[in-house]
């Protein structure tokens, strides 16, 4: 794996000295709407990724969105995250001290989420994982836009 994109934010500042073993403390936690939007509307100015844990009324969601950079990720990356967080939602599902419900897990080329995790720090545990292939930079390609598109609303998302 390549290294982590350094301009990529996560919370309020840029991250530094990430590796491949990205901490579950790491990840950012919006606890509401404003501060969420806020954190997106500070990516897409500054061209950077979203990536963020984001807090609900029913639990806790992983989401990250390459768009903003112009980024997606590349086929075999997809594929990797894919299967390296059903391996973590497994994982998380077959360990009885941890409460679950029914998790639901949508990953595309630029945009993927993780939901419903009753706990904070099992939803850390689980975006540690997705970070790890979807913030580094050496598995991103140029973002193309959907077909008929002019790609200027591409850009603004």
């Amino acid at each position: 794996m390549g290294a982590i994109a350094p301009d990529v934010y996560v919370g309020e500042a840029p991250i530094s000295g990430v590796t491949e073993e990205y901490a579950p403390s790491d990840v950012p936690v919006y606890e509401d709407v404003s501060a969420r939007d806020a954190a997106y509307e500070r990516a897409e100015r500054e061209g950077t990724p979203f990536f963020a844990v984001e807090r609900y009324d029913e639990g806790y969601a992983v989401t990250f969105d390459l768009l903003p950079a112009g980024r997606e990720l590349a086929r075999p990356a997809r594929t990797e995250l894919d299967e390296q967080l059903t391996r973590e939602l497994e994982a998380i599902v077959g360990d009885e001290s941890l409460p679950t419900r029914e998790l639901s897990k949508s990953i595309g080329d630029s945009l993927g989420s993780v939901s419903l995790f009753e706990r904070e720090r099992t939803a850390r545990r689980a975006a540690a994982v997705a970070a790890r292939i979807a913030l580094d930079e050496s598995n991103w390609v140029e973002a193309s836009p959907p077909e008929g598109s002019s790609g200027a609303e591409f850009r603004r998302n």
